[in-house]
C-alpha cells in the first residue's frame, strides 16, 4: 500500500467544480463564516479540503485514504464537460443520471451533511444513557449532577457518517424524482454565489424568515437549488414536473437581480463554513448570514421508560465536535 501514492487532500468541494467559478487569475474568493469581513483567494486546488476526510480503516489495520477519493474523482471527471454544455444551452439528457450524481454527493459528502450525521449519532448515544439510567441500568448521577448526561461531550467515529452517505444520496435521489428541474441562465449583472454546502432545498411558501433548510411537506411546494457558476443555477420545483417527464433538463434566462440575490441569499446562509464567489461585490450579503448555518437540532421527550428523540435542521451557530480519538488499530 505505500508504494501507491498516498491522496492526502480529501476535497468536499471538487476542484472540477470550482473552477467554474474562478477568476481571470485563476482563484475564487472565500468568506469564512468564521471571518466574513476577509475574502481569502485561493486556486480550486487550495481550498474546500480536509486531510483525509474520506480515509477507511482496514481491518488489517491502517487505512485506506484513496478508493473513496478515487470514486469521487471518477464522478468528478465528466463534469468541467457537461458545465461547458450547459452554457452552450445543449441538451444533457444522455448524461442526467452522471448530473444529478454528481449534484446529490455535493449534498452527502460536504461537512454540513456528516457533522449532522454525527451529532444524530451523538445525540442517541445520549437518550440512551438517560434511557439506562431511568430503568436502572447505570447508576443514578450524584446529587446536584442530574443533567450530567445532557453536558457530557460523545464523539463519533467519523467513519460512521461516511457510511451514511449512500442512503443519504438515494433520498436526494428520490427528492429529485419529484420535481422537474432546469438550468437558470443569469443574464444580470449580479453573478451566481456558491458554497461549502452549495445543494439547499426549501419551502419556497414560507415566510423567508421562517424557513428551516431542508424543511419541506410532502404535498406542498419546494425549491432546490444549486448553483452551477457564476452565470447558472440548477432549479428544481414542482411545477416544472410534468413539462420535464416530457422534455428532460429545461433551460431559462433570469436577467432580474431581485432574483438572484434572493438565490444567492439562500445560498450564503445555506453554506456551511465558508460562502465562495467569483468576484468582490456581495459582501454586505455574506456577513448578513455568516453567523448562521445550517446544523442538527436535537431534543429529547421522555415518555415512561423510553426517551423519544426529535431532530431537525435549523439555521444555528456550528458547534465544533468532540474530537475522535482513535484505538491504536484503527490508526494509519
Amino acid at each position: 500500500m505505500n508504494a501507491i501514492q498516498q491522496k492526502k487532500r480529501h476535497h468536499f468541494v471538487p476542484k472540477a467544480y470550482l473552477k467554474a467559478f474562478a477568476n481571470k487569475d485563476g482563484q475564487v474568493l472565500v468568506y469564512r463564516k468564521d471571518n466574513p469581513e476577509r475574502a481569502l483567494p485561493a486556486k480550486p486546488d487550495t481550498t474546500q479540503f480536509e486531510r483525509y476526510y474520506y480515509s477507511q480503516p482496514l481491518p488489517e489495520g491502517g487505512q485506506d485514504n484513496n478508493t473513496l477519493e478515487d470514486i469521487f474523482c471518477e464522478v468528478e471527471s465528466a463534469w468541467p464537460a457537461l458545465v461547458e454544455r450547459l452554457a452552450r444551452k445543449e441538451s444533457i439528457n444522455d448524461d442526467i443520471d452522471h448530473f444529478i450524481q454528481f449534484v446529490a454527493l455535493q449534498r452527502a459528502r460536504v461537512p454540513a451533511a456528516r457533522d449532522a450525521v454525527e451529532a444524530v449519532l451523538a445525540a442517541t448515544v445520549k437518550d440512551t444513557m438517560k434511557t439506562l439510567v431511568r430503568n436502572g441500568k447505570l447508576p443514578q448521577p450524584p446529587p446536584g449532577f442530574e443533567d450530567i448526561f445532557d453536558k457530557v461531550d460523545v464523539s463519533i467515529d467519523p467513519h460512521q457518517s461516511i457510511h451514511a452517505m449512500p442512503g443519504l444520496i438515494n433520498k436526494i435521489g428520490e427528492l429529485f424524482d419529484s420535481v422537474g428541474l432546469a438550468i437558470i441562465h443569469n443574464t444580470s449583472d449580479v453573478p451566481f454565489l456558491t458554497s461549502d454546502n452549495p445543494v439547499a432545498w426549501y419551502d419556497p411558501s414560507v415566510p423567508f424568515e421562517s424557513q428551516n433548510p431542508y424543511a419541506i411537506s410532502p404535498d406542498g411546494p419546494i425549491a432546490i437549488q444549486f448553483p452551477i457558476s457564476p452565470q447558472m443555477m440548477l432549479f428544481g420545483a414542482k411545477e416544472y414536473r410534468e413539462r420535464y417527464c416530457a422534455e428532460g433538463l429545461m433551460h431559462g434566462e433570469i436577467p432580474d437581480v431581485e432574483w438572484v440575490r434572493s438565490l444567492n441569499t439562500q445560498t450564503c446562509r445555506f453554506g456551511y463554513g465558508a460562502v465562495i464567489a467569483q468576484q468582490p461585490g456581495q459582501e454586505e450579503m455574506i456577513q448578513a448570514h455568516s453567523a448562521l448555518s445550517p446544523v442538527f437540532d436535537h431534543s429529547s421527550l421522555e415518555l415512561g421508560a423510553r426517551t423519544v428523540s426529535i431532530g431537525r435542521f435549523v439555521f444555528g451557530s456550528r458547534v465544533a465536535k468532540p474530537k475522535w480519538i482513535p484505538h491504536k488499530d484503527e490508526s494509519a
